[in-house]
């Protein structure tokens, strides 16, 4: 059965090559972020979706604003993607600090961030991005293939040794600052739903201010972002993975 994604929920892009392997390969800046949703559109009837040509999908009715955090501008990003872009993190395979664990011990990572609970509003407080665990806790793997140099007939020959040496390393792109709460409201929308009756969009009702420094502005930025994105606890207090 299809997944029916919400407000807060966990996507990303269907590249994500750690929905395929237990470890990133090749170059880490290729990763896509993990990004939670901000808002769901769906788009009426008279939206395209097979090109009239060809007949071939060219669209989705659904699509989805997800956010995520640039840590080289130190800012929120919005992207708009359809439906059949992405993919919910269920299937994630994040390698943990032990990794003398069995592979389905070192993925109780995603069971733990999926089961955050909604944080509570407390102005002063500080709050964490959902996603900031999974970002910092997931792995590239290289190997290196030892060279030596042999006589062979008087003459210097590389000899390839079968044993590889295998590197591993967090990549830590997209991870967040702790934030601190500095305000909030409640939001009203009078554009949900079409004239039939069928939904529209749809959005948070509760979105909170939070504050933090930005080292390549020099100075501290605030946001408004809905309340289901973030925890108001430490998620590497129980690190003991």
């Amino acid at each position: 059965m299809e997944k029916e994604f919400e407000i807060g929920n966990y996507v990303t892009f269907k590249t994500h090559p750690l929905l395929y392997n237990m470890y990133i390969k090749g170059d880490g800046k290729y990763v896509p972020p993990i990004m939670l949703i901000k808002e769901i559109l769906f788009e009426n009837k008279e939206k395209k979706e097979f090109d009239e040509a060809t007949g071939e999908k060219i669209a989705d009715r659904e699509k989805f604003i997800c956010v995520y955090f640039d840590d080289n501008k130190s800012e929120f990003v919005e992207v708009h993607l359809y439906k059949s872009q992405l993919s919910g993190i269920e299937y994630l395979k994040i390698a943990r600090v032990n990794e003398k664990k069995s592979e389905s011990e070192s993925t109780s990572l995603i069971s733990e961030v999926l089961a955050y609970d909604k944080m509570s509003y407390e102005y002063g407080k500080i709050v964490y991005f959902k996603t900031k665990k999974i970002e910092a806790l997931k792995k590239r793997e290289s190997s290196k293939i030892d060279v030596s140099t042999k006589k062979i007939d008087g003459e210097d020959t590389e000899i390839e040794n079968e044993e590889k040496k295998i590197t591993r390393h967090y990549v830590v792109n997209y991870i967040t600052p702790d934030f601190v709460v500095s305000g909030f409201k409640k939001e009203t929308y009078n554009d949900l739903f079409y004239g039939n009756g069928k939904p529209k969009r749809k959005v948070s009702t509760e979105l909170i201010k939070v504050k933090w420094f930005n080292p390549f502005q020099q100075k501290f930025t605030e946001q408004f972002l809905p309340i289901e994105f973030f925890i108001d606890f430490n998620p590497f207090i129980k690190i003991n993975s």
